[in-house]
């Protein structure tokens, strides 16, 4: 565990998430949860001397199968955006069965019926401020890497979690993505704004400006192909064939690591089914 400011601390869990723990007075508030259930007596007793009291609050910052297979191990009071209990969604989060490979996570859990954990108990549109102890915890709804995104704000000790909307050097996310949202979002995360802060991604770990400009070029060549591969009407296999154009932007580890390349593959698929169905629920009405 890192502590990053006064009684701020990150840690890296079993599913390879980076989490947050925000230490209060006489309890403690996650960002994402640290730990699975098989692990709480562990984690419990190491952090002790650590973490005040039992957590009492937990912000889910997207919907990202990994995130939720955590939570199940809480007993905290969660908060999400209100998007994260959408009816329409719930088939989509329930990924048993699915013909892609699960490769969200990277990690080798077996997978199972997540939707049963929605939904959380306090939700909102599109900002919520809590006030605990001395900390001002500010959520903004951020939905260009997913559709219930958000990152969590702390202004005065400028640290900000943006989960899986800034990765350094492997793909993203791309299934309930918005390319169009999510450039727009890099680019204020790059800009005067955010100077200063530590910057916390999910999967990295703390990143500076330099990588978030870096990650916004990156996610400005996707929404651009995902563009014009639209506009020329391309099947879905023509789709797949460009994978490795996407993949370039990575280190050859991660090029020649199927999981990543899944990642991508089950993420074009996904986003290219949902643009389709909103096509055809336009061409219906």
């Amino acid at each position: 565990m890192q502590e990053i400011a006064p009684n701020i601390f990150i840690e890296q869990n079993s599913l390879g998430m980076v989490t947050g723990i925000i230490r209060l007075a006489k309890s403690t508030t996650l960002v994402d949860y640290p730990f699975r259930q098989d692990e709480v007596k562990s984690w419990r007793a190491a952090t002790s001397r650590m973490v005040s009291g039992d957590a009492r609050y937990l912000i889910m910052l997207d919907t990202h199968y990994d995130r939720l297979l955590s939570a199940k191990a809480s007993n905290c009071t969660m908060i999400a955006h209100a998007n994260t209990v959408l009816p329409a969604r719930l088939k989509i989060i329930n990924v048993k069965g699915q013909d892609e490979a699960l490769v969200q996570t990277e990690s080798f859990d077996p997978t199972g019926n997540v939707a049963r954990l929605l939904p959380p108990e306090i939700t909102f549109e599109d900002s919520f401020t809590m006030h605990l102890d001395e900390f001002d915890i500010k959520m903004k709804y951020r939905p260009g890497a997913n559709y219930a995104a958000i990152w969590v704000e702390l202004e005065a000790q400028k640290i900000i979690f943006v989960g899986d909307s800034v990765m350094v050097d492997q793909p993203p996310f791309l299934g309930f993505a918005n390319p169009d949202i999510w450039v727009d979002e890099m680019e204020l995360l790059a800009g005067k704004d955010y100077r200063g802060y530590q910057i916390v991604s999910t999967r990295e770990g703390i990143v500076n400006q330099d990588q978030v400009k870096k990650w916004g070029e990156v996610i400005h060549f996707i929404r651009d192909k995902f563009a014009s591969w639209t506009k020329q009407d391309l099947p879905l296999e023509e789709w797949f064939a460009h994978i490795p154009d996407i993949m370039m932007h990575f280190n050859p580890l991660m090029r020649a690591d199927e999981r990543y390349y899944n990642r991508l593959r089950w993420g074009i698929r996904t986003w290219y089914d949902n643009m389709m169905s909103s096509k055809s629920e336009v061409t219906n009405d």
